[in-house]
């Protein structure tokens, strides 16, 4: 029996002395979500610490992305390949989807499992959900000439940098506008009457609506209360009400003039029956006179059509007269955040530095065609540049809801473009309203 113990002890002693020569050299791990605040490689850019640029080591920076133009992701692919030339030592591999749902959705099954990657892109709306996941880059260079990004900051910090700006926008063909004899509408009854004028034409489908795909109303739904309401912190403000969808609302007043364009019946024989990519593909081929979306398809509409020889745009016109201010909405995306459990934070950070240099930005928003979100850097986009010579508006940034809107909303599954889908399919927006205000009542 003494033997069998010595040999334990023995045995005992050599197990820890494994155990802590293990420890020593693995400590780097990304398995071990204390690994980045303990490693030099993970430490912050600007510490003492060895940064990526002094080491050898190999490094892959994984960056998750998504994007619905094909050519601007194999763009992003390639451009990042140029880091190699300021790091040989680090390599980064771009990962994309091609829209943003499934891209959450992915997001949110590898947070559940600690894999997320070191750099992954974020919408406004997403930044609640990954708070805890990010790394606070407050004292990075880049954040100072950034326009937006403090307007972002959740609990004091600046989690992901917002990488884009741009209005929102309701398009149309000028020569169709010119053949029926329209006028560009500045109010919401204007607009309501000149798609009635393309609709009565019967030569055209007035407004191409993509309802089936569920997101392309969200220039209706989800944004016009936001404009309504004259309010930049309306979805927070909300979080605080027990009946934000009750008559005399923004949300009711809102929506009471989104069901008269529902109503009017102008968008096409099936517009819940058409997807996106068709609903376009009418607009670019001239076969629908309007369509509603961000800066963003721009870049899609020329890929397509080769030119913006006949296409213009003008302000959602929300208003119900002109007595009212008239704000285009504007909207900061592509946001980028750090992994704060990556073993490889210095190296993400220094690469960000580098991407968010002007010379590379630029060459970003202008592949891009889209606004900038930096000072002392403009995107090279006429089209934008018109748009502001032509209408003279007051911008309006969308802010997503504070940590309180983000648990409330989550919790009664709100999804504001859902709703116009069930508008358009007949359901009475009394009935919309009262179901909402209880939900929410509920999720206090």
């Amino acid at each position: 029996m003494r033997t069998i113990t010595k040999r334990k002890g023995w045995l005992a002693m050599m197990l820890v002395t494994i155990m802590l020569a293990v420890t020593a050299c693995g400590g780097n791990s990304n398995t071990n979500n204390n690994a980045a605040s303990s490693s030099p490689v993970a430490s912050s850019a600007g510490s003492a610490s060895p940064s990526a640029a002094d080491s050898d080591k190999k490094i892959t920076l994984k960056l998750a992305m998504w994007d619905t133009n094909n050519a601007f992701i194999t763009y992003l692919t390639e451009k990042v390949k140029e880091y190699s030339s300021v790091k040989p030592n680090v390599t980064v591999e771009v990962e994309s989807f091609k829209n943003d749902g499934d891209y959450l959705q992915a997001m949110k099954v590898r947070n559940s499992a600690n894999a997320l990657p070191d750099i992954f892109e974020l919408k406004p709306n997403f930044l609640n959900d990954f708070k805890d996941e990010l790394e606070p880059l407050d004292d990075q260079s880049f954040i100072s000439t950034n326009m937006y990004a403090k307007k972002f900051a959740i609990d004091g910090k600046v989690l992901a940098v917002p990488t884009v700006s741009f209005p929102e926008l309701v398009y149309y063909h000028p020569s169709v506008f010119k053949e029926l004899n329209l006028t560009v509408p500045t109010t919401w009854p204007q607009f309501l009457d000149v798609l009635k004028k393309i609709k009565d034409n019967s030569k055209y489908i007035p407004y191409a609506m993509g309802g089936k795909d569920g997101w392309p109303n969200y220039p209706f739904n989800e944004f016009m209360p936001l404009l309504v309401s004259g309010s930049e912190t309306y979805l927070s403000d909300i979080a605080k009400e027990d009946a934000p969808f009750a008559e005399g609302t923004p949300f009711y007043k809102s929506f009471s003039l989104i069901d008269q364009l529902y109503s009017a019946e102008v968008m096409g024989p099936d517009p819940l029956g058409v997807s996106w990519d068709q609903a376009t593909g009418l607009f670019e081929s001239k076969k629908a006179a309007i369509v509603a979306a961000g800066l963003w398809y721009l870049a899609a509409y020329q890929s397509k059509v080769g030119n913006t020889d006949d296409l213009a745009a003008f302000p959602l016109p929300y208003r119900e007269d002109e007595s009212q201010p008239l704000k285009v909405m504007t909207f900061t995306d592509h946001f980028y955040g750090i992994n704060k459990s990556s073993a490889n934070v210095a190296a993400a950070k220094e690469f960000m530095t580098w991407f968010y240099s002007p010379e590379v930005y630029q060459t970003y928003i202008d592949t891009a065609q889209i606004g900038s979100a930096f000072e002392g850097i403009s995107a090279n986009v006429p089209f934008l540049t018109d748009f502001y010579a032509n209408n003279k508006v007051e911008a309006h940034t969308y802010l997503p809801g504070d940590a309180a809107y983000t648990s409330r909303s989550n919790g009664i599954q709100l999804d504001w473009k859902k709703l116009g889908q069930e508008m358009m399919a007949g359901k009475k927006l009394s009935d919309i309203a009262k179901e909402t205000n209880d939900k929410w009542a509920k999720a206090k």
